[in-house]
């Protein structure tokens, strides 16, 4: 787990062009806007979620599904079979800048979602393998998901594409760099968090927090050092976590030392399966996000059984 979040944070989180000049390219061409259309995934590791889908004349192909990227990444495998020509470009990654390539793909396709001359970024993404029994052949991000509403249902391991009502807990989302952010409550601190559906658990960043709160994570935790990359990691409590209008309680998270910010304008990011969220819808157009976990339907239903009347006997 932690070898693919170390190529996350190096890579993926955040991950956009320096002049942020990608353009969100067409809407799907052949999906009616009133209809829900599902597409069944594969998860791995609980948390990672697999589609197929195809580009060009290319078929059945591996997506990793990763709300927390923007632009879509292909492996440079899949470019030179389209013999796509790709010009350098810098990109925005956790410890800095790195160098990349992007190139532009005739079409992508994934369930009814379909995307013409759509920009990506190229990146080896053979690393993956030593984590998933696949070969993965592309990060498609918030720049093709987002056209749509859509909902991800990891029980059903399915992704609904279209309409959908809202679920028990929403909240307003807003974007940043093109990236769906959120805001919460740490002992009754504001933080913005990235909704990242490639991450393995809840993050937040040491720099991005304020020095106060940050302290009395420290001092109320156990520390647990470790290594991603460059960046250091130690496991902490939050005793009072609240999304939208749900209370979490005691949630575990791991803090970064953030050495290097970037340009990112969020205080950490959190995979929806950190929290024992089950259900989550995002509409990028309303700008709302709505989620259920059944560890708050579980807690919502031992306070309706203590609080129930007594029922009269005989």
């Amino acid at each position: 787990m932690r070898s693919y979040n170390s190529l996350l944070f190096k890579l993926f989180v955040g991950l956009t062009m320096a002049t942020h000049t990608f353009a969100w390219g067409h809407r799907p061409t052949n999906a009616d806007p009133s209809q829900e259309f599902r597409v069944h995934f594969d998860l791995y590791k609980g948390y990672l979620i697999v589609v197929k889908g195809s580009t060009g004349p290319l078929k059945n192909l591996n997506f990793l599904l990763d709300t927390g990227a923007t632009p879509t990444i292909l492996d440079p495998r899949i470019t030179r079979k389209l013999h796509l020509d790709g010009t350098p470009v810098s990109i925005a990654v956790m410890g800095g800048r790195a160098q990349g390539n992007q190139a532009i793909v005739p079409n992508l396709e994934i369930g009814p979602i379909q995307r013409s001359e759509l920009r990506v970024v190229t990146a080896d993404l053979s690393t993956l393998q030593e984590e998933l029994p696949i070969r993965v052949d592309g990060v498609v991000g918030l720049d093709v998901l987002g056209e749509s509403p859509f909902e991800i249902d990891y029980s059903a391991r399915e992704i609904h594409f279209g309409p959908h009502p809202l679920l028990a807990v929403s909240l307003p989302m807003r974007l940043v760099f093109g990236l769906a952010t959120i805001e919460a409550e740490i002992d009754h601190t504001p933080v913005r968090l990235m909704l990242d559906t490639g991450a393995a658990a809840f993050y937040l960043f040491d720099a991005r927090t304020p020095r106060s709160h940050s302290d009395s994570l420290a001092s109320a935790s156990r520390r647990k050092p470790g290594k991603m990359g460059d960046l250091t990691e130690e496991e902490v409590s939050l005793h009072n976590f609240k999304l939208g209008g749900a209370m979490f309680g005691v949630t575990s998270a791991i803090l970064i030392n953030h050495r290097k910010e970037a340009g990112l304008d969020y205080d950490g990011l959190i995979g929806p399966p950190a929290l024992g969220i089950n259900l989550i819808s995002f509409n990028l157009k309303d700008g709302v996000l709505s989620f259920s976990s059944q560890s708050l339907i579980e807690k919502q239903q031992v306070v309706d059984l203590a609080f129930r009347p007594k029922q009269p006997q005989g």
